[in-house]
């Protein structure tokens, strides 16, 4: 897969960390330990799915009706918010999503599932052709709630679901990388009866944009977590 990009601003606080240890070991004459140190800096997490660079990409996201009852706009939401979080990664990941394009909107594919109830019965290997686009990233929503069930008057938000992509040359489509069990929770270490004050709303917002954070990390390298 060839060398795993690092993204700007992590260069740039690395370089500005590396003077600071320079300077500081000079003066102290531990120079040699400077290879030490960086060698203590984490690897950065691969793409669990590395073949967007110069590919034709549409998002979709299907959500279970009762979900959809609750959280009407659940489902263009989440689209709206990987493919942009995709396209500002663009900038970044040359290895993984360099020249990648989004030709048909978000809200082009929302409007297309409204269009044709009938594909909730279709595969989706069935759907990605007509999109006219070389890969579909298709987000199944299990789950998505605001509040826990064991608390109602708290806050919790919870997402769970899985990413597929799908492979389309010459009209022929195949679902080629799967990821299961994709769960998000807001506040991340919240405790699970909830906490108080933060509404549903801004539950839903944030629930959502953490959630497709994580999606489009499937998609690129990232750096990896604080211990």
């Amino acid at each position: 897969m060839g060398r795993v990009p690092i993204p700007r601003h992590q260069i740039r606080n690395s370089v500005i960390m590396i003077a600071l240890l320079t300077g500081m070991l000079a003066i102290s004459g531990c120079g040699p330990t400077i290879g030490w140190a960086l060698s203590k800096l984490p690897p950065p997490i691969p793409a669990k799915y590395a073949s967007l660079k110069g590919q034709s990409v549409a998002v979709m996201v299907w959500a279970d009706r009762g979900i959809r009852v609750d959280f009407p706009h659940i489902q263009l939401d989440t689209a709206n918010g990987i493919q942009a979080k995709l396209i500002n990664a663009s900038k970044d990941f040359k290895d993984e999503l360099k020249d990648t394009r989004f030709p048909v909107r978000a809200a082009s594919a929302a409007r297309l599932q409204e269009e044709h109830p009938e594909w909730a019965a279709d595969n989706i290997e069935e759907i990605a052709p007509r999109l006219k686009v070389s890969r579909l990233i298709y987000v199944e929503i299990g789950g998505f709630q605001t509040r826990p069930d064991s608390a109602v008057d708290l806050f919790r938000g919870t997402v769970t679901a899985t990413v597929r992509v799908v492979e389309v040359t010459n009209g022929k489509a195949r679902v080629v990388y799967t990821e299961e069990n994709v769960r998000t929770v807001y506040p991340e270490k919240s405790a699970e009866e909830g906490v108080p004050g933060i509404g549903d709303f801004e539950t839903y917002r944030q629930t959502v944009n953490e959630f497709t954070s994580s999606v489009a990390n499937l998609f690129h390298a990232r750096p990896a977590p604080d211990e």
